[in-house]
């Protein structure tokens, strides 16, 4: 699935965008594209119903029995961790030396002693806390350990159950969906607190998504459905404020590279290896650019610079430190902890009997 590993590197520089935004304020100058980049937290959104997909393409329901769930849970484990535990511990190194030489953090209550053990076990996204803490990205990868916690049971019904059911069960996800964005004033940019409510029915809507894919892969016109899904997310970003049509939109973009893939035809999106690195190192720079932000703006504060008025500096240096940052997290971190759990979590081999 080729296209689904690039479609990462969208999703991670969407999010990228929307909080470089946050500061440099650069949408403005998009002109009817601007809210195209104010509504880059949905790259979330897109991640979720992604990682549904994957998890059920890649482990049949029917091999995630006894040991081989505790097999599933370390290896989703060690993928999502170590970067995350890395990056735990620079900010831990940061905050410290800062107090030492008698700065204070702009904001101290996200650097508490509990939040930081919150964010250790991984629970922050589960509704323990309300505001952002440490390295604030990091609370969808709680919610995703939830998810994967999840998976076992979940997969165990939507991967066996007629294909009637789970396409039942994702459009009952999709209205339970718009019923959450309704009631949080058409909005879907809910975090922490709420974080799990977003989750949830995304994430069942990428496994259902897998279930149906066989079905239509073979005489849709995958490819179109692509790019008109592609141009209906920028158009309603610009347009809409009803962020559940945008995660529709956002289904429809991976039903489609999913259903190209399943097809055995060439990938919707063409993809030179630049485009596939940044796919695979998307994790390690999501997980970065929190830590960049943080060091980034204090660098600004300290100089007097607004980023807002240094819109082109900003987002450069933003840029090319987060991409310094992840790849660093990418090489020495997230796949020598992957390559070291496969190890250890292997299945047996069972001996030859002579």
């Amino acid at each position: 699935m080729t296209d689904l590993t690039v479609v990462r590197a969208f999703f991670a520089a969407w999010v990228f965008a929307y909080h470089v935004d946050l500061h440099a304020q650069f949408s403005g100058y998009l002109g009817p594209f601007a809210g195209f980049i104010r509504h880059g937290y949905l790259g979330v959104d897109g991640f979720f119903m992604l990682s549904g997909l994957i998890l059920a393409a890649v482990h049949p329901a029917k091999e995630l029995q006894g040991t081989n769930i505790a097999r599933f849970w370390g290896k989703r484990l060690a993928r999502i961790y170590p970067v995350h535990l890395a990056v735990m511990l620079i900010l831990l190194v940061i905050v410290l030396t800062g107090l030492a030489l008698g700065f204070t953090p702009r904001d101290a209550d996200r650097f508490t002693v509990g939040s930081f053990i919150a964010n250790l076990l991984l629970v922050q996204g589960w509704g323990v806390g309300d505001h952002l803490a440490w390295n604030y990205p990091s609370w969808s990868v709680s919610t995703e350990w939830a998810g994967y916690l999840m998976f076992p049971l979940l997969w165990m019904f939507l991967g066996t159950w007629r294909e009637i059911i789970p396409g039942q069960i994702m459009v009952l996800c999709f209205c339970v969906l718009g019923m959450i964005a309704y009631e949080a004033g058409e909005t879907l940019n809910l975090t922490y607190a709420n974080a799990l409510w977003r989750f949830f029915p995304e994430f069942v809507i990428g496994m259902a998504t897998l279930r149906l894919v066989p079905l239509n892969a073979d005489f849709m016109p995958n490819k179109w459905l692509a790019y008109i899904s592609l141009a209906a997310i920028v158009l309603l970003t610009s347009t809409s404020s009803f962020d559940i049509l945008v995660v529709f939109a956002l289904w429809v973009l991976l039903s489609a590279l999913a259903m190209q893939a399943d097809a055995e035809r060439p990938p919707v999106i063409r993809n030179p290896k630049i485009l596939r690195f940044l796919g695979q190192i998307s994790y390690s720079f999501y997980m970065s650019f929190g830590t960049i932000e943080l060091l980034l703006a204090q660098f600004f504060r300290h100089q007097g610079w607004d980023p807002a008025a240094n819109k082109l500096a900003y987002g450069v240096a933003m840029t090319i430190l987060t991409l310094a940052l992840a790849i660093a997290m990418h090489r020495l971190v997230e796949m020598p902890a992957r390559r070291l759990a496969d190890r250890w979590l292997a299945v047996p081999v069972p001996l030859a009997v002579a």
